[in-house]
């Protein structure tokens, strides 16, 4: 009998220590959420492997005055005590909490006071983000320093996920940094003035005022309004916002010449340019129809979904549109990325928030014309994430006198340039 209980004892021990090893092993084949960064009005989560959105489950919780959203990471350790350290959010937020809330288990919970529509989505294979109520967090700050020479190891392109040229690393004055130089930008900037973020980079943005010369675009019925005077003046406005930024900017046209469309993109690649955004204005071709159709829309390129996406992107392809340029398009279509795709898409969206966002904190009856995918031919080429921005209907009698006032110019180029930067910044933020 008592050989036969330390032989159990043996066995129970082999057994024990068995089963601690596999639970060791089994703990360090976990994934680890190494940290967590505050991108715009959204969290980004860092892991240590390739994460499936199939080890997600979500739920919220709610109380008197409290919603908590509840994301159970399955599979998932804790990489460090405190990845989720140094977040700054604003009181749209009542708390962000992190967790080991099982042995295999990480729990985030977001609390706000008030519901909101709560959107997440992988960003690569190693990367989630949680967007946040809009206003948690803000870039709206100068960009007073860019980077300096040496600062990261790595290559630009690798860091920020798009071409840009390390001689173009350095800081807003293309010298060294002092404090003199950082005030003397602040001065300068009239666009965001509550903060300071930095990026890591120093980018070049090339605005494109669409048509010029012969080529007049769009005319409200009068036959008074040009839409080639009206986003010249824009453009221009949104190259000396981006400047005062910090940015370098580069313009396709900045006075009244015609450029044809596919040079527009083929100037772009040669300037190593990092952002393209070409500025129109819209129009319906009824007269019966041209004081009910207004709004804001911004496009990507990519196969257009719509009747009307379809039908805008005919309009300003019109020019030089002809039958060999179609077929291209079709062949160049199909050679699309599906992550340029994507980061024209992300672009499209925080500048037409952006546009959205200024406009409607002065003016009322501001329309979204949402973001959306068509086949523009002033976008086909680019090398970098491209948009096309319609500013307004010239052809509506409320819109076209805006398009043509230099405060309402003015709002709308913040709206353009502050998009950029807010893409900018959570594209950095995403390739940490």
């Amino acid at each position: 009998m008592g050989s036969s209980f330390f032989g159990f004892l043996r066995s129970a021990r082999t057994a024990f220590l068995l089963f601690s090893l596999f639970s060791l092993t089994a703990q360090a084949s976990l994934n680890r959420l190494e940290k967590i960064t505050m991108g715009y009005d959204r969290l980004i989560l860092h892991f240590s492997q390739p994460f499936s959105s199939k080890n997600l489950h979500t739920f919220v919780l709610r109380g008197k005055g409290s919603f908590r959203y509840v994301f159970d990471f399955h599979s998932m350790r804790l990489g460090s005590k405190h990845p989720a350290e140094g977040l700054h959010y604003s009181s749209k937020i009542r708390s962000i909490r992190l967790s080991q809330y099982r042995r295999s288990t990480v729990r985030l919970v977001v609390e706000t006071p008030e519901a909101y529509a709560v959107a997440h989505y992988p960003l690569d294979a190693r990367s989630y983000t949680v967007v946040l109520p809009r206003g948690s967090s803000s870039i709206r700050g100068l960009f007073a320093t860019l980077g300096e020479p040496g600062s990261s190891t790595s290559s630009p392109r690798t860091r920020a996920g798009m071409p840009v040229r390390k001689k173009s690393i350095r800081n807003v004055s293309g010298k060294k940094s002092s404090k003199g130089a950082a005030k003397s930008v602040v001065k300068k900037s009239r666009l965001l003035n509550d903060g300071r973020i930095h990026l890591k980079h120093r980018y070049t943005v090339i605005v494109d005022p669409g048509h010029g010369g012969h080529d007049t675009g769009a005319l409200d019925p009068s036959r008074r309004y040009l839409e080639k005077r009206a986003i010249l003046a824009i453009g221009r406005r949104v190259r000396n916002d981006l400047k005062a930024m910090g940015f370098r900017v580069l313009m396709t046209r900045s006075s009244d010449r015609f450029i044809r469309l596919h040079n527009r993109t083929r100037y772009a690649n040669r300037k190593h340019g990092d952002i393209f955004v070409s500025i129109h204005a819209n129009a319906v071709g009824r007269l019966s129809r041209a004081g009910k159709v207004k709004g804001v829309e911004t496009y990507y390129l990519s196969p257009a979904r719509s009747s009307r996406a379809r039908r805008v992107a005919a309009k300003e392809n019109s020019v030089e549109f002809k039958k060999n340029y179609k077929d291209s398009m079709n062949v160049y279509l199909r050679t699309l990325t599906h992550s340029k795709i994507i980061l024209s898409n992300k672009l499209a969206l925080d500048v037409q928030r952006s546009i959205l966002s200024q406009l409607r904190s002065r003016y009322s009856g501001v329309v979204d014309g949402g973001v959306r995918p068509a086949p523009f031919w002033v976008l086909v080429g680019a090398e970098m994430p491209a948009i096309l921005v319609e500013t307004g209907y010239i052809t509506h009698p409320v819109e076209k006198r805006r398009l043509y006032n230099a405060r309402y110019q003015d709002t709308l180029a913040k709206g353009i340039a502050e998009g950029i930067a807010r893409f900018l910044y959570n594209r950095e933020k995403e390739m940490e």
